[in-house]
């Protein structure tokens, strides 16, 4: 990956997957709920354009095209970024967190998926810190302005998490949960689909979400990256689609 401006944070996530406690789950359940105010409901993520150009047409279409969102695009990425800040949180690593800002602001595809991603991380900062107040906040904000960058969206869930003491696993597996929700509820307006049929796609994807958690937990940060290229070039495409309802 070239000269590192900051180290790259421990692999390895010790009890990543130890249980979470009634009060954290609850916190957890609220932060990711389609209520707290981040405006996950105006992104698409590509689908938009996916549906435009008959690549999403139905529910399996959809459930397929999230697959590889979930595995080889944003959720592979995303997910290690997570993973990656949410052990440098626990271990009072700064650099090691500073290094997760700066990539994940760094590693998008197209001007709409950064936009998704920082927008929403930015507004859930601001939620958490209005609503939510936690212990130890102030010192990664500090951080996050050290950086000179805006924090994204998997970074920002991922700080709170620790911060909580909310294990890893468990913390990814909730957060690329609620992104697929999100994404399937888009698809369900877009195809569009009844709510039936996004349920099933969203329960057909259930064991992805925990396949790609896994992965990303498992997977060393020299492999960075994701293969995504069809979901990358509609998310591209859509910055100039004539009719939008979604911002990305």
């Amino acid at each position: 990956m070239g000269e590192e401006r900051h180290p790259l944070p421990r692999s390895g996530g010790g009890s990543g997957w130890g249980p979470v406690s009634a009060i954290h789950l609850t916190k957890l359940l609220a932060w990711l709920s389609p209520s707290f105010p981040v405006g996950g409901f105006s992104y698409s993520h590509g689908i938009e354009a996916a549906v435009e150009r008959n690549l999403v047409r139905d529910r399996d279409t959809l459930a397929r095209w999230m697959d590889g969102i979930l595995r080889h695009g944003a959720g592979r990425t995303d997910g290690m970024l997570f993973a990656a800040a949410h052990r440098a949180v626990l271990a009072g690593d700064e650099a090691g967190f500073a290094w997760a800002v700066e990539r994940a602001d760094a590693m998008r595809a197209s001007a709409e998926t950064a936009l998704e991603s920082r927008a929403q991380g930015q507004a859930f900062l601001i939620a958490v810190r209005a609503a939510w107040p936690l212990d130890g906040m102030e010192r990664w904000d500090r951080v996050i302005a050290g950086t000179g960058r805006p924090v994204a969206y998997a970074v920002a869930v991922a700080l709170a998490a620790a911060l909580i003491g909310v294990p890893e696993g468990p913390a990814l597996s909730a957060y690329l949960h609620a992104f697929a929700a999100n994404l399937v509820s888009a698809g369900v307006r877009l195809v569009p689909l009844g709510q039936t049929d996004g349920q099933k796609a969203l329960a057909a994807l259930d064991s992805v979400v925990h396949s790609a958690a896994e992965a990303a937990l498992a997977a060393p940060l020299d492999d960075l990256g994701s293969r995504a290229m069809a979901v990358d070039w509609t998310s591209m495409i859509h910055e100039t689609q004539y009719t939008r309802l979604f911002r990305s």
